[in-house]
């Protein structure tokens, strides 16, 4: 689903980079020469991210001192384009584009990188991996401007609970859950989740369940009592209120929509 490797070395366009995934970033810590693909080819700079296509060969020509190959799969990015509904987003690898960071924004890239490297070695489960990559590709893409104001342990703070309230957001409510999870006290944890993503944990966990209502309405062969039990709710009734609420139209009406 995921490779992250370190790539350096002196490098000749006639040997293309091997990826097993089709989504393929280039992090380029300290390098010059190029990047070889077909709509041409782009220079090699310190601190440039490449967000590179599925499509076509990627080769490069001259020498990368340090940096990292990444590959993801499909599955993966597809937990990114949910949660950011921009563009931009899915428009990102579309074409090949980059984004030159600035020193402290690189360092911390750099840093999330070699985290990541561990919980992949660590054989993290694909949830897990699937909100650290939507993470990780928000904040380099620039599409979360509010993590850019993060110090590097807040933003490991955010995504361990995304990794938490991916798993349990079904079955659990409580604040003291998710505090003790954190390592926080309730009201520690709200007034961080409050100023880093300026919700609350009811919202949060709401907006969750709300997005995996509308994928399983669109998407699975569910009736409206499967998925209200699915989802935590021990009455139906209360699915469809909160839903209607939430979106303001019923479960039918949506689901009429997304025929």
């Amino acid at each position: 689903m995921i490779q992250l490797e370190p790539i350096s070395g002196i490098f000749k366009r006639e040997r293309a980079l091997q990826a097993i995934y089709p989504m393929r970033m280039l992090i380029v810590k300290e390098g010059k020469g190029f990047l070889c693909m077909n709509s041409g080819d782009y220079k090699l700079l310190d601190h440039r991210i490449f967000f590179i296509p599925e499509e076509g060969l990627v080769r490069l020509e001259g020498q990368i001192v340090s940096g990292y190959w990444l590959n993801f799969s499909s599955m993966l990015y597809a937990e990114f384009l949910l949660q950011h509904l921009d563009p931009l987003a899915k428009n990102l690898f579309l074409n090949l584009s980059f984004r030159d960071l600035e020193g402290t924004e690189f360092t911390k890239t750099y840093s999330l990188l070699h985290q990541l490297q561990k919980e992949i070695k660590a054989k993290k489960d694909m949830p897990f991996l699937a909100q650290y990559l939507s993470l990780f590709l928000g904040f380099t893409a620039g599409l979360d401007g509010y993590l850019a104001a993060l110090t590097l342990d807040e933003l490991q703070y955010v995504l361990r609970f995304r990794a938490i309230l991916e798993q349990f957001y079904r079955q659990e409510r409580a604040i003291q859950f998710y505090a003790e999870g954190m390592g926080m006290s309730p009201s520690k944890l709200n007034r961080f989740l409050d100023r880093v993503l300026g919700k609350s944990l009811a919202v949060l966990i709401k907006d969750r369940i709300m997005r995996e209502a509308e994928e399983l309405l669109r998407n699975s062969d569910y009736t409206v009592d499967e998925i209200a039990g699915i989802l935590g709710f021990e009455q139906t009734v209360n699915f469809s209120t909160t839903f209607r609420r939430y979106k303001g139209m019923s479960v039918s009406q949506f689901s009429r929509l997304s025929l």
